[in-house]
C-alpha cells in the first residue's frame, strides 16, 4: 500500500472528507487502493474548485483567515506556478477570468507519494498537503456533495503531522 493511502488508513481518516470534517471513523477500511491513489503532476494541472472543506474536531483556526473562506479556486499550471483565490461569496466569471489572467503568486511540486508543496510568494517555507485522487464515486454519510472519480483530496496536517483540514477539489471544465 502506498504511503499516502497508509496515511489515510493509519490515522483512521479514510474518507472523512466525504463524511464531514477531518475526523476519525469507527472502523476505517484496511485497503483503499481501489478508492484512492496519490496525486501526480498530471492530475493537478488545470483549474480546481473547492467543493467541500472540513476541519478536525478541536482544531481551531481564525475564521477571518482567507484560507478558510467557503469559496476557493486553485489554478495549477504546467510551468509549476499556481494561483489561489478565496472568497466569502460565489466566485463570478469576471473574478475567475482575473484569477487566470493574473501573475502566479506561488510555485508548486508534487512528489511520488502525492505530497503537494505550495510555496507562496514571500513565504519562507512551503505549505504541504497530502494529495489523493478519488478513483470511484463515494457518497457522504451526511448527504450533500459526493466524491466523484477524479476529485482531489488535499489534507493539511499540523506541526505534529496530525491531519487538521481537508479540502475536496473538483476540476472545472476548460473555458
Amino acid at each position: 500500500m502506498s504511503r499516502v493511502l497508509a496515511a489515510f488508513v493509519g490515522t483512521g481518516l479514510a474518507l472523512a472528507a466525504l463524511a464531514g470534517p477531518a475526523c476519525a471513523q469507527d472502523k476505517p477500511p484496511r485497503d483503499l487502493s481501489d478508492t484512492l491513489r496519490p496525486c501526480t503532476r498530471a492530475d493537478l494541472l488545470g483549474t480546481w474548485e473547492v467543493v467541500r472543506m472540513g476541519a478536525a474536531p478541536g482544531f481551531t483556526f481564525d475564521r477571518a483567515d482567507p484560507e478558510y473562506r467557503p469559496f476557493q479556486r486553485y489554478v495549477f499550471d504546467a510551468n509549476a506556478t499556481a494561483r489561489h483565490l478565496t472568497s466569502e461569496t460565489a466566485i463570478t466569471p469576471d473574478e475567475h477570468r482575473a484569477l487566470v489572467a493574473r501573475a502566479a503568486a506561488a510555485t508548486w511540486a508534487v512528489d511520488e507519494t502525492g505530497r503537494l508543496q505550495l510555496l507562496k510568494e514571500g513565504a519562507a517555507q512551503p505549505e504541504t498537503a497530502t494529495c489523493a485522487v478519488l478513483l470511484k464515486e463515494v457518497a457522504s454519510r451526511q448527504g450533500g456533495i459526493p466524491g466523484l472519480p477524479g476529485d482531489l483530496l488535499l489534507t493539511h496536517a499540523d506541526a505534529r503531522g496530525k491531519p487538521v483540514v481537508r479540502r475536496q477539489l473538483r476540476k472545472l471544465a476548460a473555458p
